[in-house]
């Protein structure tokens, strides 16, 4: 009888470890991933690839190059990218320097959503409108969505760290109302909020888009050259497996978005989603193109746009550790930091 009455709580100690190491594994994910991003994309600054469109359409950025040139611009946005960068890794030693680059990197990803609105292209009139974006630079600057809620997750949870003297938050006890460690705590919430919602809208996005030719054509590159999921194509057809993914990343964003009421379902969701993203990395190394000609740091568009998975897989990791603690019934750690 003891054995039985042992058995659930056995059983939810076990999910609840799993989702604690999750949600580490996460955060590490998130905080590396970000600062690669900005190490190399600030690199790509200083050859003169790429930042053109964005800067001369963007009523924010658009000064830049009419004081320093487009050259000058590109080398400005570099050291910016750079320096956010390295704040960023420098993190995991002195969580202030983090707190800092979390703050730039919010910043950048708020200018650069706002090219959404102002760089011709985004959307894709050939495909038949909405839904459709150009794959550059529509859905490119589309997942900065959940770049920005990474970026004020990682301000949130260093300023946590550097004022609490804690590794990790999650072996933080909870503060007092009072305590002004709550700033950081607050600021991981919204960052949490931000990362699960830009990611279910990102997956709604694409997933809807799937089932347009346009988007089966601009897809079938990287499966067809993929050893992974390049069988897809003999079986379902080109449209048929991009339908089929269609499916797959509305039923991805649908599941993460229910976690408050059905953090079962969601632990499934999160799951498919960690599942594609790890696929779509993988065609950094089989599609043709991914690299430019130029050599090392540049990448193409299509390799930019891929490198930018590595953020939207750590959101993933980190939401799937949050439903298994959810499943266990331990608050998350956003949830644990709460006053």
């Amino acid at each position: 009888m003891s054995a039985a009455v042992l058995q659930p709580h056995s059983y939810q100690t076990g999910i609840a470890a799993s989702g604690e190491r999750s949600e580490a594994l996460g955060v590490v994910v998130l905080r590396a991933g970000l600062g690669l991003i900005f190490l190399w994309f600030g690199a790509i600054k200083f050859t003169g690839i790429g930042a053109a469109p964005f800067l001369v359409n963007s009523p924010l950025l658009s000064w830049l190059p009419a004081s320093l040139g487009l050259g000058g611009a590109s080398h400005f946005l570099g050291v910016f990218e750079l320096t956010t960068g390295v704040l960023l890794w420098a993190g995991f030693a002195k969580p202030i320097l983090s707190a800092i680059g979390g703050a730039m990197a919010a910043f950048t990803f708020l200018v650069t959503l706002s090219c959404m609105f102002s760089t011709p292209g985004v959307a894709e009139p050939l495909a038949g409108g909405f839904p459709a974006l150009s794959a550059i630079p529509g859905q490119f600057l589309l997942k900065d969505l959940g770049l920005l809620g990474i970026a004020i997750f990682i301000a949130g949870e260093s300023l946590w760290r550097a004022r609490s003297g804690s590794a990790s938050p999650m072996t933080t006890v909870r503060p007092a109302a009072a305590d002004p460690l709550e700033a950081g705590a607050r600021i991981m919430r919204i960052g949490t909020t931000v990362m699960r919602y830009g990611l279910v809208l990102i997956f709604l996005w694409f997933g809807a888009m799937k089932f347009t030719s346009y988007e089966a054509t601009g897809i079938a590159p990287f499966i067809a050259n993929s050893p992974l999921v390049g069988w897809w194509h003999s079986t379902l057809g080109i449209q048929g497996a991009s339908t089929m993914l269609g499916v797959y990343e509305i039923a991805t964003a649908v599941l993460l978005a229910i976690c408050p009421v059905a953090p079962r379902a969601s632990v499934v969701g999160a799951a498919m989603a960690v599942l594609t993203f790890l696929i779509t990395l993988s065609f950094l190394f089989s599609t043709p193109g991914v690299s430019a000609p130029m050599g090392f740091p540049v990448l193409s568009d299509l390799g930019e746009f891929l490198l930018k998975d590595v953020g939207l897989l750590g959101i993933s990791i980190l939401l799937l550790g949050q439903a298994l603690r959810s499943v266990a019934g331990r608050p998350a750690v956003t949830e644990r930091a709460r006053a």
